[in-house]
């Protein structure tokens, strides 16, 4: 008897997660009633602007990508290989293991070519970000076969994701320091504000759209470009090309960049303008970093400081684009200042100051600030994302690596080749 009435009062809980009302709070912020052994408490959670959005969620996926014409043969025959109770989440994380390891394997070995088998390098980690390529489009349809698509699965799926949209290019940058500083700064830079603009898009039509040369295109070219580079060798990718001055990878990254700046100007003149503020303001967080780059980059060395200062910009840009989510996803208000942040830029800001005006500073104490600026930035995402899978959970009874027995989301998947 105990037992089902515990087990009676976690559904009670999974069904009365309400929302604010003038009677309770009226400052937009959310409210659940947790019953608890017959006892029922009020949490105030973070403000949610439309807070009913997350029941109201639907997704649609347009395709016309080349690639996927063909490489979707593979994905059919690597399909069978993915237990079907496995977690479409579980999954999706496992698979960015291989983007993951791709970038710590280049931003370490990538330029070490004094090695005897330098060419591994790149073969191995081509094979890694292939086999996030293909995990990445399987979650989806394991979801599909688990019964778990919903808010929290795109979470999960796009969040990760923002963090791959300036991995690969970096791991490019880091394993060619032919590449000038910058260009890494500008290429990662674009990329975190393509990669805001493309969801922002999203949240406003409720679709994405995959053209004929989109994402899967570009990670194709990320793996194909590593598997040449350990077939064709390091220094024909590297060497300046006589009459231009330019080596190979530096006209691929450039051509990278020019993508990004389409994409760009493409959302913004197709909706005049909409997120222009907010990518500005995004932009000004970003100062300080390029500022520390430049001024360090003669005491730490120049590599060092580049992939360090464009580690810290690419994460900042990943925790605009995961509250960007889960305004579209849960109807969280979005943040338009972020304290802590600008807190540890101030920080970092006073350190240059003093170290350029006052006295030289040892390297220790010019590294300090990074080291706050990235333990902040990692606390702000986990709190990102346990808080969205918090709210799912309460709202819906949706767990991370579970499905809801007693609510089904309203997905509308459509897919046109």
């Amino acid at each position: 008897m105990p037992r089902l009435l515990l087990n009676f009062l976690e559904v009670e809980r999974r069904r009365v997660c309400l929302y604010t009302s003038p009677e309770l709070k009226g400052d937009g912020s959310s409210a659940c009633i947790f019953p608890y052994r017959g006892v029922y408490s009020v949490q105030i959670m973070e403000k949610y602007s439309e807070p009913e959005r997350i029941y109201a969620y639907q997704y649609k996926s347009v395709s016309h990508s080349l690639f996927d014409k063909v490489f979707r043969y593979w994905l059919n025959y690597a399909f069978r290989f993915i237990p079907p109770a496995m977690s479409a989440n579980l999954l999706s994380m496992t698979g960015n293991l291989g983007s993951w390891f791709a970038l710590i394997l280049l931003v370490v070995l990538g330029d070490r070519v004094d090695l005897p088998h330098h060419r591994i390098v790149f073969a191995l980690a081509s094979f890694s970000v292939f086999f996030y390529h293909t995990v990445d489009n399987l979650d989806g349809r394991q979801a599909k076969r688990a019964g778990s698509c919903g808010p929290l699965g795109e979470f999960v799926d796009h969040w990760f994701d923002s963090f791959n949209v300036f991995f690969f290019p970096l791991g490019a940058i880091a394993a060619f320091p032919v590449i000038p500083l910058s260009w890494g700064i500008a290429i990662i830079i674009l990329a975190g504000i393509a990669d805001w603009l493309a969801l922002r898009e999203v949240m406003k039509t409720n679709v994405m759209y995959f053209g004929p040369v989109s994402t899967d295109e570009g990670i194709f070219v990320y793996w194909a470009l590593l598997f040449f580079i350990s077939i064709l060798g390091y220094d024909f990718w590297a060497a300046p090309l006589p009459g231009i001055g330019i080596p190979p990878i530096g006209i691929v990254v450039f051509g990278v960049g020019l993508n990004f700046i389409y994409q760009i100007f493409r959302v913004l003149i197709t909706y005049r303008f909409m997120g222009l503020r907010e990518i500005l303001v995004e932009s000004l967080y970003y100062i300080p970093i390029i500022l520390w780059i430049v001024a360090t980059a003669p005491v730490l060395g120049e590599r060092f400081a580049l992939i360090s200062g464009l580690l810290a910009i690419g994460f900042t840009g990943s925790r605009h684009v995961g509250d960007l989510l889960r305004v579209r996803l849960t109807g969280l208000a979005l943040p338009r200042f972020y304290p802590d942040l600008a807190i540890c830029l101030l920080f970092m800001l006073s350190v240059l100051f003093v170290n350029a005006i006052i006295l030289p500073l040892p390297a220790w104490l010019l590294l300090f600030p990074m080291v706050v600026l990235f333990v902040d930035t990692a606390h702000a995402l986990v709190l990102q994302f346990m808080r969205t899978a918090r709210r799912v959970y309460e709202c819906l009874g949706v767990t991370l690596f579970g499905t809801s027995p007693e609510r089904a989301v309203a997905v509308e998947p459509v897919i046109q080749k």
